[in-house]
């Protein structure tokens, strides 16, 4: 009885981390921060602004990909979790454990990446706003280094969802997304 509280706790684990790697989607929390800074032309900005936006729009583009391969993963987690028999939940509760903690580890640091990324885009609106322009050139530069170390984080948590779903069931290893 105890293992199998302990394994249906591990499986209720699994089951409500799935939803946090959400938390490291790129869209949902940018777009109602955007609400409360008007809304840019960015054809009015020097070259050089334009261009990190550019990049910031690359970025962006990259990280919805990886969000959409995090969740189809995620769904192939929970439909091969369904699969498992109460020993092998046992003996994959340890590595599986693993996996987890390391995906919880990056979403954390998503989050505060998150937010040291707000903090860098108020500072760019105000700049820009007052147009000192080589101070908001920083304050770009300085999100596009965010953001790909948001990206970096967002990679690991693909990989650890692969790992994940070849530990739970090898043969669901093929209809894991190789999108990288």
């Amino acid at each position: 009885m105890k293992y199998k509280l302990l394994t249906l706790l591990t499986l209720a684990f699994l089951t409500i981390s799935m939803p946090a790697i959400a938390a490291a989607s790129p869209g949902e929390h940018e777009h109602h921060r955007s609400d409360k800074h008007p809304v840019i032309d960015w054809s009015s900005y020097p070259a050089d602004i334009q261009a990190l936006k550019s990049e910031l729009d690359q970025i962006r583009t990259e990280q919805k990909s990886l969000f959409h391969q995090m969740r189809s993963q995620s769904e192939v987690i929970k439909e091969a979790r369904k699969t498992l028999t109460s020993d092998q939940r046992n003996t994959l509760k340890k590595p599986a454990k693993q996996l987890i903690e390391q995906m919880k580890t990056s979403r954390d640091a998503i989050h505060d990446m998150r937010e040291k990324k707000h903090e860098s885009w108020n500072s760019f609106h105000e700049h820009a706003t007052k147009q000192q322009w080589s101070t908001a050139k920083k304050d770009l530069q300085t999100i596009i280094k965010q953001k790909r170390q948001i990206l970096e984080n967002q990679h690991t948590i693909v990989k650890l969802q692969k790992q994940l779903i070849t530990l739970i069931n090898p043969s669901h290893e093929s209809h894991i997304h190789t999108e990288e």
